[in-house]
């Protein structure tokens, strides 16, 4: 029940602030407190290998949870129960391949997203269309992450996923940060239509939006930023999101990708990596890195009804590391318990939050569905023995009274 990784290869109610990077703000003068509380749980009764909940229906209340390897998705019951399970192996024409990243309900069936392929299915997983585009990147894979979501439209729906940047130039040079696109705009309709010729049909299935922001550092710095990453959720067609190393997030509509709110992240701290230098010189300070602070990073991005959910860690400064003595046996627990997970509630801009860190019973969060709720693991660690169930918390944003 880990995150897990693979390395392959309008705005008024966002909130505009323009303070620092490094912000201080707090709650001080905010008429109202807010914390995430545990409201109703699920238990699971499966022996599985990094389970994790991709989505809720709307209608139903079902709970579509998705394995990613060995690749295997499950239709459940809002009380846990196994309606539906889906075990292709990566040889089967129907499968997603070796990996299973991401799922949503689409419409009246279910769409799983693998490595570079994204595939549409009944409830009862009968593949209805396969999709794949007719561009590679290089980057990470991610496993265990809601990186695939419905938007609504007038004649049918959509999907857009993350699936990695979409564009042809290199992370090492300046071309790269003003051409990169955030997400992937992807219509299952299209796919039906063989009138389309074969070498357009894929550039018309798959559509690359959102740039960066023509004012983001990383466009602005002349640095290179490897690995450059989105958090992201999406809500009533409008995809929310901020880069693991960066303060600002960004409201982007769906699916013209137009930047419609900005808001500068309300952090208590936050230590920014300020990137290499472009071309061969900065993969030369990647592999000659020496010790130094550690950066902040965003872990995840949550969209609640009218509150934003920011889970990061802060970083740490070296001087601050080197105490914690590296030479002992237990330095990396020390390192994390010195810089843990913390979470903001925001709203307007503003951080609603006096407790910053993860709620007790809670080793992190899985995705925010369509009614305000975010769903979350059990926290296992400090249990005396290996739980027989999954447990699924389903918590909310509520006032402290």
């Amino acid at each position: 029940m880990k995150k897990y990784s693979l390395y392959f290869l309008l705005v008024s109610a966002f909130g505009l602030l323009i303070s620092c990077g490094s912000s201080n703000e707090t709650t001080t003068n905010v008429a109202s407190i807010y914390k995430l509380q545990i409201v109703d749980s699920v238990q699971v009764n499966l022996l599985s290998s990094g389970l994790s909940i991709a989505d809720v229906n709307d209608e139903t209340g079902e709970l579509l949870a998705i394995q990613p390897n060995p690749p295997v998705a499950y239709v459940l019951s809002p009380k846990g129960e196994v309606l539906k399970k889906m075990g292709r192996q990566a040889g089967d024409p129907q499968a997603v391949g070796d990996y299973l990243l991401s799922g949503e309900f689409y419409e009246d069936g279910i769409a799983l997203m693998g490595f570079m392929t994204v595939k549409t299915y009944d409830m009862d997983f009968n593949l209805r269309e396969s999709m794949k585009p007719d561009f590679t990147h290089g980057g990470m894979v991610y496993m265990g992450f809601n990186h695939l979501f419905e938007i609504k439209g007038n004649d049918h729906n959509r999907l857009v996923a993350y699936m990695g940047p979409q564009t042809e130039f290199s992370d090492k040079n300046e071309e790269y940060y003003q051409d990169r696109k955030i997400m992937t705009l992807i219509d299952p309709y299209l796919a039906k239509e063989q009138s389309l010729a074969t070498e357009n049909m894929d550039k018309e299935i798959y559509k690359p939006v959102g740039k960066l922001a023509s004012d983001s550092r990383f466009v602005t710095s002349g640095k290179a930023f490897y690995f450059l990453k989105p958090e992201l959720d999406v809500k009533d067609n409008f995809l929310y999101y901020a880069f693991k190393g960066d303060t600002t997030m960004y409201k982007v509509e769906l699916p013209s990708g137009e930047i419609v709110g900005q808001m500068r992240i309300p952090f208590d701290k936050f230590i920014l990596f300020k990137g290499f230098s472009m071309g061969p010189v900065g993969l030369k300070e990647q592999r000659e890195s020496r010790p130094s602070d550690k950066s902040g990073s965003i872990e995840r991005v949550y969209k609640l009804g009218d509150f934003e959910v920011i889970v990061y860690s802060s970083g740490m400064k070296l001087s601050d590391i080197e105490a914690l003595d590296r030479d002992s046996p237990d330095f990396r627990e020390r390192l994390m318990k010195a810089d843990p997970q913390k979470h903001l509630i925001i709203k307007n801009g503003r951080r609603m939050n006096d407790e910053l860190r993860l709620p007790d019973k809670v080793s992190h969060f899985d995705m925010a569905d369509n009614e305000g709720f975010l769903w979350a693991h059990q926290d296992i660690s400090e249990l005396e023995e290996e739980p027989d169930l999954i447990t699924f918390y389903k918590l909310k944003v509520v006032e402290v009274k």
